[in-house]
């Protein structure tokens, strides 16, 4: 007969979760291809600094409209942080990467996620763009998804996925998701 030792069992199970969570959060189906437009999340900025996780969305922003088809590319990102807007210092970046002024779209009065994708939604109503692909880092993601599905915002969804970033880089704020989500849902709830 088998017999279930509990006292160990129950703290290997508290272990374990954090590790499941991480992979869920880090697995969720990405999309790259050609759109309308090509919409990158910002980052607070502190001191001015465009800082790593927002720099790897920025590469991989260059690394997408160089390889597929956008009419415009939206920068999403109000004043938070820094004096500037986060548009602004990512305008600043991808022109220096050589993505064409022309081509991009500045939006800076959004100050959290939600707002980011609403005030895009307007943009991309307003500018006669039908598809988008929003580009952040892969810890985001599952919340950008659900926001956009909230608020009626058909897209689909891109990361770049490197390990040594996954692994060293995106600990934190993976966890720190499950208060963002929290606190999204009221931004939510005003801007349906």
């Amino acid at each position: 007969m088998w017999i279930v030792d509990w006292a160990l069992i129950v703290p290997l199970g508290l272990l374990l979760v954090p590790f499941l969570y991480f992979g869920w959060m880090h697995s969720t189906k990405l999309e790259e291809g050609s759109c309308d437009a090509l919409i990158v999340l910002g980052q607070r900025t502190d001191n001015g600094e465009i800082g790593a996780l927002l720099q790897e969305r920025l590469d991989t922003a260059v690394r997408l409209f160089e390889q597929h088809r956008y009419r415009f590319l939206i920068l999403s990102g109000g004043a938070v942080g820094s004096e500037r807007s986060e548009a602004e210092m990512m305008q600043e970046y991808l022109v220096r990467q050589g993505v064409p002024k022309d081509k991009i779209i500045m939006e800076a009065l959004s100050r959290n996620t939600v707002q980011n994708i609403a005030y895009c939604r307007t943009l991309l109503q307003r500018s006669n763009l039908n598809s988008c692909l929003i580009v952040s880092n892969s810890f985001h993601i599952r919340r950008m998804k659900y926001i956009a599905g909230k608020l009626n915002v058909n897209a689909r969804f891109y990361a770049a996925r490197r390990p040594r970033s996954i692994l060293f880089m995106q600990w934190k704020p993976t966890f720190q998701e499950i208060r963002a989500y929290r606190l999204s849902l009221p931004w939510i709830k005003k801007l349906r």
